[in-house]
């Protein structure tokens, strides 16, 4: 497609390639090739250099269906930064969006560049989301741990993922994620959440040092430590004897399995303690907790423990479908 652009310059819109991938991957973080993923369309702008004439991709993005939370469409773009404030990253924006009759989601770091634009375009932050660090080797966060068993009931009991069938952990996860999210971006059906969310879950942690809690024989809460990044502190903290890689900083999450549950508070606080415990124990430092801070549980404990608020992005929600429509009635 074709667009007049800022000052008589057209610009046009086609599907990403390969080709565009080898020649200009290095200059864009979203650059992919359309159908890279089922049911998403990666899109490039180009536009003739006003000195040499050649063609020349300026702006990439993608848009496609968020599979977890399907009353929003995922969106992504970029333009170079010679080419910024002259409408570019509008343009591709409604490009985008023609794909699609959904609202549109994306993440922006509050104050950045990026959030200054989507919200030009009319984006509202539907969540904030501040990483939790917590410190991990100071001695309140081991009387706090100490605390938290010695008040405790006495009838659950916290154990690795490593005691605990397979199935069991992705149903759970799942269950967890499923009434984390309802109230302020709603969930597909159980069966595609499962191996999106579940299943995922499960493969990404670090299962002997991810906790649950069991009661009864169920599980009622779970503290999950994510792998770290390929070459993140690859060699530092190494638990020879389980092969796991546990470096000075880690990330985690943690919430009850029934939020409702008269015990989901206590053993919630149990189950961050096995965490922090096991942490402190391979020399770990601090770990980051990728909460939200509508968990009705896990963030009050958080609350209570030394910390400090890291790398927060915003949940954005940009208009398209009926929410354009509405906006641009005159």
């Amino acid at each position: 497609m074709n667009d007049g652009g800022e000052a008589g310059v057209a610009r046009r819109f086609r599907p990403a390639t390969p080709a565009d991938v080898d020649r200009d991957g290095n200059r864009f973080e979203w650059l992919k090739p359309d159908g890279w993923r089922e049911g998403f369309r990666a899109l490039v702008l180009d536009v003739d250099d006003p000195i040499s004439g050649e063609s020349r991709v300026i702006g990439v993005g993608r848009i496609g269906r968020n599979v977890v939370h399907p009353d929003r469409d995922l969106v992504e773009l970029e333009i170079e930064e010679g080419y910024r404030r002259l409408g570019h990253g509008t343009a591709l924006l409604h490009e985008l969006g023609s794909y699609s009759d959904n609202p549109l989601s994306s993440k922006v770091v509050p104050g950045s560049e990026r959030d200054g634009f989507l919200r030009a375009q009319g984006a509202v932050a539907y969540l904030e989301v501040p990483l939790l660090r917590v410190d991990v080797s100071a001695d309140r966060t081991a009387r706090w741990c100490a605390a938290v068993s010695a008040s405790h009931d006495g009838t659950a009991r916290a154990v690795p993922w490593t005691e605990l069938p397979r199935e069991q952990l992705v149903d759970a996860l799942t269950d967890r994620y499923t009434w984390q999210h309802a109230s302020w971006s709603p969930t597909a059906s159980r069966e595609v959440l499962r191996p999106e969310v579940g299943e995922e879950f499960y493969e990404e942690s670090v299962h002997e040092h991810s906790w649950a809690v069991i009661r009864g024989g169920e599980i009622t809460a779970l503290a999950d430590l994510y792998r770290a990044d390929e070459g993140e502190d690859e060699d530092e903290g190494r638990d020879e004897d389980e092969g796991a890689r546990v470096g000075r900083h880690r990330e985690g999450a943690l919430e009850a399995i029934d939020a409702s549950a008269p015990t989901a508070r206590a053993d919630v606080a149990l189950c961050l303690a096995a965490l922090l415990e096991g942490l402190r124990e391979l020399g770990t430092e601090t770990v980051d907790f990728d909460n939200h801070p509508t968990d009705p549980h896990a963030a009050p404990l958080l609350a209570t423990l030394r910390r400090t608020e890291v790398d927060p992005v915003h949940l954005v929600e940009i208009p398209n479908g009926l929410t354009a429509l509405l906006r641009d009635v005159p």
